[in-house]
């Protein structure tokens, strides 16, 4: 399958919303990418401002909503889609979305500090060691066979 991949560089244009779909942590915000272009007596000019709503899922979700506030200059990169809607009224609405794989913040405008997450805890049952193994096979089995197999 053939997906539009890209980076955008920009800022955060609204607040950072959080919430959770299926109870799966979603976290978006609106980005604005302004162009700029040099005009020979004006020096530089703003000329148009792209506006995208990037969506993180799961860790990715948490760590944007902990780490980003409007106004911001991020870069984000990740799938750009559009998602096409009716208003109420009618009227048929688009939007870009980009399902950021990866978003930081853009260094050549500022300074950050990285702080590592905490790993996260798998949904698996407990690992038992040695002991608690030899442990379950006496409360099964009587103790003389418990021993005589693991000699």
């Amino acid at each position: 399958m053939n997906e539009a991949h890209t980076t955008l560089v920009g800022n955060i244009a609204t607040d950072v919303r959080t919430t959770s779909r299926d109870g799966v942590q979603v976290t978006s915000f609106r980005m604005a990418a302004t162009t700029r272009r040099f005009q020979n007596g004006r020096g530089w000019q703003d000329v148009d401002t792209l506006f995208v709503t990037v969506v993180c899922w799961r860790q990715l979700a948490e760590h944007a909503a902990a780490s980003f506030a409007k106004g911001q200059p991020i870069i984000a990169t990740g799938r750009l889609k559009t998602r096409a809607w009716t208003t109420d009224d009618g009227g048929n609405r688009e939007a870009l979305e980009l399902e950021a794989y990866t978003v930081g913040h853009d260094l050549n405008r500022g300074t950050t500090t990285f702080e590592r997450a905490a790993p996260r805890q798998a949904a698996q049952r407990p690992l038992r060691t040695a002991a608690d193994e030899l442990a379950a096979a006496v409360a099964r089995e009587p103790f003389d066979e418990v021993v005589a197999g693991a000699a």
